[in-house]
């Protein structure tokens, strides 16, 4: 196409001329640039000026003309206006139709990019680059009259768009790629795997942003979506199977994936491997050859380690400086800081203490924190004592036992009290603080009138840490003074309880989570830096030589652990040694990465731009922060990443909608778990979540059989049943296993811990063991604080992880749920189901009243125990499930020995064809009896005595009303 002349000159009027002197301008074209000659200089003009209406401008007699040059603005005054209109045209015209090719190669080169895949962050971000350079050419959109031969008003039109796309235009492009691509390869999600994919499973396999989340709730078909979107990426064209990298955390998970992808797509060449694997790969390619693992990784149970480990702490403990670090950590920081103040109830404060075991070094079980060092100080200072031992001088009375002090030196004939008050006498949230003070004063009104020797100790110097201090004060103050333990001795004792190899094996667990978190030099140092410093440094003390003596075995072996391939592998990526090769990275199981990984698949991805990454989880089964996963790169994925399209799996081909109703509303009862709707592919009516609530333990009781009577008659010959729990020691052994097959042919039974049953199903699931307690569900034991501190933060939400992994339990049923429990000691999570009306099925099997009643059950003194019935010297009673942390003990029925229930001021027989109704005495809580006396008959306290102390409270008349009682019934 032929282009306008190369060059013109354009004169002022003569008026012009004549009074500003103004003299003629020649503007030519030397290629694409446009130049002007103007008094007597030669100037670049900048074309996108041309554009903008301000180029020309007419007034009443003349027109102006204002350009933009490389050398600063050009005002062309005085000009004829048809002469100037004239002009600005033929230089619009020009400048467009020479920088029509570069145009036209940007507008290409921008549609090339967005044809290119899945309109995603980075390629729209590379395609407005490349079209705001061009736009930079011409500023704004052309008229169409001046666009002629290659000039094309459309591709203008086209660049800028592209240049200014907004978020709702990118959003809309992406649909339409969506729409396109899942028509287009219908056929293909139709035939990827057993059945055809989902609607949302194929818009999953299609989006490809620069980072992907698929949220894959239970049974959403997570390894459907990994499969599909490996061998869409092929069949579309868009990747070559080595550009695809499929990651998983076990061998038996890229295994499988590794099968599952050659069944469906064939053997292709695309690749499933651990992160341990790609790690050994890596490392392999730049040092040259493939590294040894050590035994130490690869064994699995673990033996080699802990031998090694407990001889090396063995040889340290020789060393008499590392053994006085020793012993003072077993004096006063073996056990998780447990502050009564923390605890709202005395009954958690006391499930704490009995889930951690605390204990003296002489074995003994203790009240709290505080008696424990008191103990361990005296026992090291050879200061012999005895713990509540019973007072010297009787003090039993109708309303005390016998006062039993804290500690009794007999050498010295001193008691120690450890009072559990702050400095301004506060009492934990669960004492009655005015009664321990008046316990306090009378205790030390007691050794005064005795004339006994007492020693007062308190919480606040345990917190404050002058504890041992004060009592090594108040002990020489009354001359007392010990025969020190060697410390050989102080070990050769913790030997004998079984402390040092429980240390060795704390040790080991340190050490492997110290080494898993793959720390840079001098990165350990913040764990230190929390509540509980002195604690983590003193355990972190006797790590550290363990840890160099791990490392040194290594290098002398030069063998490397799968921590190493993780660590390793990440310095190599990241110093640029090695780039990632893989355009697609695909991780299943996302919800366990842990900060090491997570680091790694951003290495990976920064080293190769463009690299997509595609990640399937589900953050509602994230159950294994004790390995280091790390919830945040789930819940707030984007942050992490990068720009992210997350979508959410919402159709579930394993529980019904029933399982779904309790499952659902449960974990999400935890804020910070990402909302998200599963339909059920089944549908029923009924509830399909059944409750047994019975007294018995798992070993001698019937109740697992009539769980699994009821299955057997309802199911199919075959379904398979499988039994769980929290902790194995709550499932049947294998001698009851198989006794349980032989009764139940027609039944699959198998059984696991609930964390081992991640990733099965089963037609019916038999959940055993959630009650409170050790052993129960939530889990109330506590990590170790350095091994605390070595995991990911922990979340706020209480129990969050313990709800997960209920919720996994849960929705590993296909057809129907049984929890197996006992009322009287049931989880907290069991509680929630009843209080809160979740559906549930509680018709299903026979429960008696004192089970439907639990809530009314409760000990009314440390609030989380329940009475349960016992036999004693004088016959049965009820007593708290607590015991013995908690004593507290109650009389049944007069009438009928049935277990009673308090009702306002009463206790009220649950026995439904008993009537009894007992009144409750307000000063001392005991039970009112009916006297008679000189003016009648009357109410008075049993605790009432004619001598000594008693309690006189009594009342003319008591008003019963027995429906308003027993309604609760």
């Amino acid at each position: 196409m032929t282009q306008p002349p190369a060059s013109r000159t354009i004169q002022p009027h003569p008026l012009a001329r004549l009074f500003a002197g103004a003299g003629p301008t020649q503007f030519h074209f030397s290629g694409p640039v446009l130049q002007a000659e103007h008094n007597g200089n030669v100037l670049t003009v900048l074309p996108a000026s041309l554009i903008e209406p301000s180029a020309l401008s007419q007034g009443f007699l003349f027109a102006r003309v204002h350009l933009s040059t490389e050398q600063g603005p050009l005002v062309l005054s005085g000009l004829r206006k048809k002469e100037a209109r004239t002009l600005v045209h033929w230089l619009r015209v020009g400048v467009l139709a020479r920088m029509a090719p570069e145009v036209n190669a940007s507008a290409a080169a921008v549609k090339a990019i967005l044809n290119s895949g899945y309109p995603s962050q980075y390629r729209v971000t590379q395609a407005q680059a490349k079209a705001t350079d061009a736009v930079q050419l011409f500023g704004r959109v052309p008229k169409a009259e001046w666009c002629t031969g290659d000039a094309r008003l459309p591709v203008f039109q086209y660049l800028h768009k592209a240049a200014h796309l907004n978020d709702e235009q990118k959003a809309l492009l992406q649909q339409r790629y969506i729409e396109q691509q899942v028509q287009e390869h219908a056929a293909f999600f139709d035939q990827v795997e057993s059945m055809p994919l989902t609607p949302r499973q194929r818009e999953a396999c299609v989006i490809d942003e620069d980072n992907n989340l698929v949220l894959a709730g239970a049974g959403t078909g997570k390894t459907s979506v990994m499969i599909g979107r490996a061998g869409y990426l092929v069949h579309s064209g868009q990747a070559q199977a080595e550009d695809i990298l499929m990651l998983a955390f076990g061998n038996k998970a890229a295994r499988e994936m590794q099968e599952r992808a050659d069944k469906r797509l064939g053997s292709i060449g695309i690749t499933a491997k651990t992160f341990h694997k790609l790690g050994q790969d890596i490392i392999g390619a730049v040092e040259g050859a493939k590294p040894t693992v050590s035994p130490f990784a690869t064994e699995n149970d673990g033996t080699q380690l802990a031998h090694a480990v407990n001889q090396w702490l063995e040889d340290h403990l020789a060393d008499p400086e590392y053994r006085k670090k020793a012993n003072r950590y077993f004096q006063y920081y073996m056990y998780p800081e447990i502050n009564p103040f923390d605890f709202e109830t005395e009954g958690d404060y006391l499930e704490s203490l009995q889930a951690n075991n605390i204990r003296t070094l002489k074995g003994e079980s203790v009240k709290s924190l505080g008696e424990c060092h008191i103990a361990n100080y005296l026992f090291v200072q050879g200061i012999e004592y005895t713990y509540e031992a019973k007072y010297k001088h009787t003090t039993a009375t109708v309303f005390h036992r016998q006062y039993q002090p804290d500690f009794y030196l007999p050498e010295h004939d001193i008691y120690i009290e450890f009072y559990g008050i702050d400095r301004q006498k506060n009492t934990p949230p669960f004492v009655n603080r005015k009664k321990y003070l008046e316990d306090m004063d009378w205790k030390e009104n007691l050794h005064k009138e005795q004339d006994t020797t007492l020693i007062e100790l308190f919480h606040y110097q345990r917190m404050e840490g002058t504890l041992e201090t004060d009592l090594a004060e108040a002990l020489a103050e009354h001359e007392v003074s010990g025969d020190p333990l060697p410390s050989e001795a102080v070990l050769a004792t913790l030997r004998e309880l079984g402390e040092i190899s429980t240390f060795a094996t704390l040790m080991k667990d340190l050490l492997q989570r110290y080494r898993a978190n793959c720390y840079e030099p001098g990165r350990h140092e913040p764990v230190i830096r929390s509540d509980h410093s002195e604690q983590l440094r003193a355990a972190l003390e006797l790590l550290e030589p363990i840890i160099e003596d791990y490392q040194q075995h290594l290098d002398e072996q030069q063998d490397i652990d799968f921590d190493d391939m993780i660590g390793k592998a990440i310095q190599y990526v990241r110093s640029g040694q090695c780039r990632g090769r893989w355009r697609y990275i695909m991780v299943d199981e996302f919800q366990d990465i842990s900060e090491p990984r997570a680091r790694l698949l951003y290495e990976l991805k920064q080293s190769n731009p463009g690299c997509s990454l595609f990640c399937v989880g589900d953050d509602w089964q994230s159950i294994y922060r004790f390995t280091g996963s790390d919830l945040k790169y789930t819940t707030r994925f984007k942050n992490e990443f990068g720009p992210t399209c997350t979508v959410a799996l919402d159709q579930t081909f394993r529980f019904n909608n029933r399982i779904g109703e309790v499952a659902s509303r449960f974990v999400l009862r935890n804020p910070t778990q990402i909302p998200k709707e599963l339909k059920s592919l089944q549908k029923v009516d009924r509830p399909a979540v059944s409750l047994l609530r019975q007294t018995g333990r798992y070993q001698d009781d019937d109740r697992l059989l009539q769980v699994l009577e009821r299955i057997s008659k309802i199911a199919d010959d075959g379904s398979s049943v499988y039994l769980l729990s929290r902790y194995k020691n709550n499932l049947p052994d294998k001698a009851e296993k198989r006794r349980l097959r032989r009764l139940f042919p027609n039944l699959s039974i198998k059984s696991a811990s609930i964390h081992a049953s991640k990733g099965m199903e089963a037609d019916y699931v038999v959940i055993l063991g959630p009650v409170s307690g050790e052993y129960g569900t939530p889990s109330r034991k506590q990590t170790h604080p350095l091994l605390e501190a070595l995991l990911p933060v922990a979340e706020p939400y209480p129990h969050a992880e313990e709800r997960r992994l209920f919720y996994v339990a849960l929705t590993r049923a296909r057809h129907r749920v049984y929890l197996v429990t006992d009322m009287t000691v049931a989880s907290e999570f069991v509680v929630e189901l009843l209080k809160d009306k979740y559906p549930l099925e509680l018709d299903e099997f026979e429960t008696s009243l004192t089970q439907q009643l639990f809530e009314l059950m409760k000990c009314i003194k440390c609030k989380t125990g329940s009475m349960v019935p016992r036999d004693g010297e004088f016959g049965p009673f009820y007593g708290c499930s607590k015991y013995p942390l908690c004593s507290h003990t109650e009389s049944g029925c007069p009438t009928c020995d049935s277990q009673m229930y308090r009702k306002d001021r009463f206790r009220v027989c649950v026995n439904p064809e008993c009537e009894t109704m007992v009144p409750i005495c307000p000063e001392c809580g005991g039970d009112m009896k009916q006297r008679n006396g000189p003016y009648g008959s009357f109410w008075g306290c049993s605790n009432f005595r004619r001598e000594g102390p008693s309690c006189p409270h009594k009342e003319q008349t008591i008003e019963f009303n027995l429906a308003s009682a027993t309604e609760a019934r």
